[in-house]
């Protein structure tokens, strides 16, 4: 947050075993597969093979090997990790990861550097926190209202759907497998449209963590000076953004604005490989979540459609930690007629 502006959300998942990955991190990886002289596909053990260039080593060979970009979800598939090769480093004696921490502790330390102080919802999170970061950490308060005051439901509800309301009008975001695009549609003026959109996409951008190509489609503008003023707007705007190219807007009022992927993207964490819907594994997320805030003295039934109870039941340890925080057994109950993420039946006793 920059002042009372939430200007940047991650969102850091365990489950899915390729959400592990960390870029930056070191792995040993075996090459699986040679493409050609220069790449080849290699994997570190978790059976997901990402491309790895350059590479000269032969098939079977075990290299020390860096990630550069995390596997990412795009409409209908997964794109494989990147990795490149690590000089100097020892490959271990089979696939694996070079861990040093959970993949939030690392986060933490990353990101610590750079802030002055680091908000937590309980007292109990700001322990883990001041743990995890050590001397020097930033300073450490515990603040649920500041949390609540940043409206993060709001915001995956926009990931999700796509749909976000700017002054006049909305910019509606779809994912392809080619780029990201966003539409901007509204009535009235189209250049005050147009500069409210240019204002309101790189910092929706930042926002979302919204990598790789970025195409935009404004709303045709009668003449050249038109469109240089919203060029000139999209341009102070995208200082937030750091590294980036960005063309200017044509004559069709489409322009791209090009950024690094490291990793998934808000929206793509939330819906995977689905288009504007939740992916299983947030579905499931959803749904402790709501039992994590549910009150009353019975056992919780969690009740959801089959894939997501299966999910669930396929992480024993988030179920004991919420049968802990909350005292009471839980109970979870596939119904193959319920619709959304499903819902939580508080039992009386």
């Amino acid at each position: 947050m920059e002042g009372e502006s939430l200007t940047e959300f991650r969102i850091i998942r365990l489950r899915r075993e390729t959400a592990l990955v960390q870029v930056g991190e070191l792995y040993t990886v075996r090459i699986t597969h040679r493409l050609d002289q220069r790449q080849a596909l290699a994997s570190f053990g978790m059976g997901e093979d990402g491309l790895i260039a350059p590479c000269h080593a032969p098939e079977g060979t075990l290299i020390a090997a860096e990630m550069t970009r995390s596997p990412v979800p795009e409409p209908g598939r997964w794109k494989r990790a990147k990795y490149r090769v690590a000089e100097g480093v020892t490959a271990q004696a089979q696939p694996c990861w070079h861990f040093s921490a959970e993949p939030w502790e690392l986060f933490l330390r990353r990101a610590a550097p750079g802030v002055d102080a680091i908000l937590c919802p309980n007292a109990g999170t700001a322990n883990e926190v001041a743990e995890v970061l050590g001397e020097g950490a930033p300073q450490i308060l515990v603040d649920p209202a500041a949390i609540e005051v940043a409206d993060f439901d709001c915001i995956i509800d926009q990931a999700i759907s796509g749909d976000v309301p700017i002054e006049g009008g909305m910019l509606c975001i779809e994912r392809t497998r080619a780029m990201t695009m966003i539409d901007v549609d509204g009535t009235g003026d189209p250049v005050a449209l147009n500069l409210a959109a240019a204002r309101a996409i790189p910092p929706l951008l930042r926002l979302l963590d919204i990598g790789g190509p970025v195409g935009i489609d404004f709303v045709s503008m009668a003449g050249r000076a038109e469109r240089l003023s919203v060029d000139e707007a999209l341009v102070t705007a995208a200082v937030v953004l750091g590294q980036h190219e960005r063309t200017a807007t044509n004559g069709f009022g489409f322009c791209q604005i090009i950024r690094p992927r490291t990793g998934p993207s808000i929206p793509e964490v939330l819906c995977g490989t689905r288009i504007r819907q939740r992916s299983n594994e947030s579905r499931a997320v959803a749904l402790l979540r709501e039992a994590g805030r549910s009150v009353g003295h019975g056992p919780r039934h969690l009740v959801a459609p089959p894939a997501i109870i299966d999910l669930i039941r396929s992480w024993p340890e988030e179920t004991a930690a919420l049968r802990i925080a909350l005292g009471v057994a839980i109970e979870l109950v596939p119904d193959s007629d319920v619709t959304g993420y499903g819902h939580v039946h508080v039992g009386q006793r």
